[in-house]
């Protein structure tokens, strides 16, 4: 009798154990969902922005870069030449955040993915370039806009104005880029996915896979050899520049 008691105990513990699992397994199975359209809709929300500061960067730096004039100081002389400089770093930077967030896009409707637990997850196993590159040329775009806007309206109004909007365009650029850190800091996803604990640890994760990506092409090498090698006609710039300002002084 009790060898019976005993194996009926033990047939009731396999019983229990095994629903356990298999409920688990069961709850595992029902996380698993496609989060392709939600991932789409993610890269979406940086696109469109993305083309909206594009789009204006390119008449208020570009086509109506103010010319340098003979009377210029040779501080203004240097901030008209940043000005057009940083107009089209911010137009190609916005182009890059399109070009990231449309082929993602494209990609996550063309193709076929397994299901995951949640959208980083997604995001982290096969667009985590496109998603890092998207937020970062974004931002950098963002904010050379925004410097942009106090460069011009020091050209159009003088120092009077302009050192008011300085100080208005840094006290908000410092909140927009507080804000973003507290999001980069904050991850997502269940298991709280990060890509660094701010802005500057965003970046230097991008660099790590840019450089990453061109060990495997011939044109992203091209790329990163063209970024670095554009190092030395812009120090030329500020050495000209220093000099005319030395040349000035002594007239």
């Amino acid at each position: 009798m009790r060898l019976i008691l005993l194996l009926f105990s033990v047939i009731l513990n396999s019983v229990h154990a095994w629903g356990a699992s298999a409920a688990a397994a069961s709850t595992a199975a029902v996380a698993l969902k496609d989060y392709t359209g939600v991932a789409s809709g993610l890269f979406n929300n940086m696109r469109t922005p993305a083309a909206l500061v594009g789009g204006a960067v390119v008449p208020m730096g570009i086509i109506t870069a103010p010319k340098i004039e003979e009377t210029d100081s040779p501080k203004m002389r240097v901030m008209k030449r940043v000005s057009l400089i940083l107009a089209i770093l911010s137009l190609m930077s916005e182009i890059l955040a399109i070009t990231y967030s449309t082929v993602a896009i494209n990609k996550l409707a063309e193709l076929q993915y397994e299901p995951t637990g949640c959208v980083n997850e997604l995001i982290e196993s096969h667009h985590k370039l496109a998603w890092i590159g998207t937020n970062i040329h974004f931002l950098f775009g963002l904010f050379g806009f925004g410097i942009l806007a106090i460069f011009k309206s020091y050209f159009m109004y003088g120092s009077r104005v302009g050192n008011v909007i300085a100080y208005w365009g840094s006290a908000a650029m410092l909140l927009c880029t507080s804000i973003v850190n507290q999001g980069i800091a904050q991850g997502g996803g269940e298991q709280g996915t990060k890509y660094g604990s701010n802005l500057l640890g965003l970046a230097v994760n991008y660099v790590g896979l840019i450089l990453k990506y061109a060990r495997g092409g011939v044109m992203p090498a091209i790329s990163v050899g063209l970024v670095l090698l554009s190092i030395v006609p812009l120090m030329k710039l500020f050495r000209a520049e220093e000099e005319d300002e030395e040349k000035a002084k002594v007239n």
